[in-house]
């Protein structure tokens, strides 16, 4: 089988990781990196041991100089979909970090794009592939837990973030939403984008729609000051809850925050999921100490259950990925996508259903929580 040309774009932390991925899958060859900074590309091209592999600072220039067959975007994930859409417009494929899209009309360029020009678009959203959601989907098509009526989760994580990048050698700074002094530097996507933590709802919201099915309809959201609790100086709501409608009469309430500290959960780090249905409920564990649990409406009480996020090894890769070896499986959907014309399991469908309902919550978040009617991108005309 021929090998799939691929090109990595934005070798921060994540693309480095997960363009390496791509690299160890033996259906796909990693013929071209391109960072803004050329000497990541540079270092990874060393760390790959592929000298033939060719080195840009520009997107667009490493579009019209070598012949690819689909693209990696890892850039600031504000800024992807114009770069998306490029690539798709010259017969690329191509894959994307979460989120999709920061507006309505990106959601609507995505879709527009893919349906236009036929190209394959795939949001590497990873959490929706752990071993405990598998199953938890598994037990809804099969009816154990009745008709779902309501699902949660959150994704609560405090961590030093990455506020700022020196414009001339692409230095990150961590930890303070004030520019360092003395340095002429930017503010990355997560001090543009963190504001509003709602925005990054996707990797809570794609789990629970794998498991309780359809698409979002209407949202709300509420959140705390735009003025952070807990980090000196940052605009930034700490916590934002959206309450959602689904096309199945589900009500999903989702929670986000990333300016102060929270506590663990066990594996899944910082994530945490329920879901309750008419005859039976399913949640995930509270803390490292916990466990998770299944009740039944026959049950006198919660059963603790062995669960795990453990995704398994994605078919195309021979080693243990990041996040439960969850990183892997959408690399391997990619792949096998541009090379076999198999199905993607989070199309440009499934990816601006996720996006919209964060964007819109942001947006209702601004207005004191007032309801939001999420479009239906699959309705055509």
């Amino acid at each position: 089988m021929k090998k799939v040309r691929l090109g990595v774009v934005g070798l921060g932390p994540r693309g480095r990781y997960v363009g390496k991925l791509y690299h160890a899958h033996p259906s796909c060859e990693v013929v071209a990196l391109c960072d803004r900074f050329v000497t990541k590309a540079e270092s990874m091209a060393a760390e790959l041991g592929n000298p033939s592999i060719r080195l840009f600072a520009d997107f667009e220039e490493m579009l019209a100089t070598v012949p690819l067959d689909a693209v990696f975007i890892a850039a600031p994930p504000d800024i992807q979909v114009d770069m998306a859409c490029h690539a798709m417009n010259k017969g690329v494929h191509v894959a994307t970090e979460v989120p999709a899209a920061y507006t309505i009309e990106d959601c609507w360029k995505l879709v527009r794009t893919v349906e236009r020009t036929g190209a394959k678009y795939l949001l590497s959203e990873q959490t929706r592939y752990w071993g405990f959601i598998r199953q938890w989907a598994e037990m809804v098509r099969s009816g154990e837990l009745g008709p779902v009526l309501f699902a949660e989760g959150e994704y609560l994580h405090y961590a030093e973030w990455d506020y700022y990048i020196d414009a001339r050698t692409g230095e990150t700074f961590f930890g303070d939403p004030k520019p360092p002094a003395g340095r002429e530097v930017e503010a990355t996507w997560r001090n543009r984008r963190f504001l509003h933590p709602i925005y990054y709802l996707p990797h809570t919201l794609s789990p629970l729609l794998k498991i309780v099915g359809g698409r979002v309809t209407s949202v709300s959201c509420m959140g705390t000051r735009p003025a952070s609790h807990y980090v000196s100086g940052a605009a930034a709501r700490d916590v934002e809850v959206a309450l959602m409608q689904t096309t199945e009469g589900t009500v999903i309430r989702a929670a986000a925050g990333f300016t102060s500290p929270s506590g663990p959960r066990r594996d899944t780090g910082y994530h945490w999921y329920q879901v309750k249905g008419a005859s039976g409920a399913v949640e995930w564990a509270r803390s490292k100490r916990d466990r998770p649990r299944m009740w039944l409406d026959q049950d006198a009480d919660w059963r603790e259950m062995d669960w795990k996020t453990d995704a398994g090894l994605a078919p195309g890769l021979s080693a243990e990925t990041a996040h439960g070896s969850a990183d892997g499986w959408p690399v391997d959907n990619f792949i096998r996508a541009v090379a076999e014309d198999a199905p993607l399991d989070m199309d440009v469908y499934a990816a601006v259903e996720t996006a919209a309902p964060a964007i819109l919550a942001a947006e209702s978040s601004r207005e004191g929580g007032v309801l939001k009617t999420v479009p239906n991108f699959r309705r055509r005309g």
